[in-house]
């Protein structure tokens, strides 16, 4: 269960368990966790791929970004997704296991309703 509290106009916390992330202008936006969910769900749908495999993975950074549309409901537009990925495997392999997790992250899929994606891999 996840709750946010929210005082004094657009200042809130927003709670996970015992975890705690300020939301609000100047701290973390809606967009930015919407953002770190996608990054978050496709890299461990990635990894789960790369574990069935036999894949090795040390780490990777996943860049997210989005531009929203103009019109109401200003939904995302267009998303970029780039996964810098520290691995001794081959980039045919790795873009196998990026393909999968494309095809098969929940996040990637509901933001795909209303956006087009590009996503990458590249080597660290």
């Amino acid at each position: 269960m996840a709750i946010v509290r929210f005082r004094e106009g657009f200042h809130g916390i927003y709670e996970v368990g015992d975890q705690k992330l300020e939301i609000g202008n100047r701290k973390i936006r809606p967009y930015d966790m919407t953002y770190g969910a996608v990054a978050s769900c496709l890299y461990a749908t990635l990894l789960g791929y790369a574990k069935e495999q036999g894949l090795h993975i040390d780490g990777a950074d996943v860049v997210v970004d989005g531009v929203k549309r103009e019109t109401s409901p200003s939904t995302l537009e267009h998303v970029t997704i780039l996964i810098r990925i520290d691995s001794p495997e081959s980039m045919d392999a790795l873009q196998k296991a990026m393909d999968f997790a494309m095809a098969n992250c929940s996040m990637v899929a509901t933001v795909a309703m209303v956006a087009k994606i590009d996503a990458s891999i590249e080597k660290k």
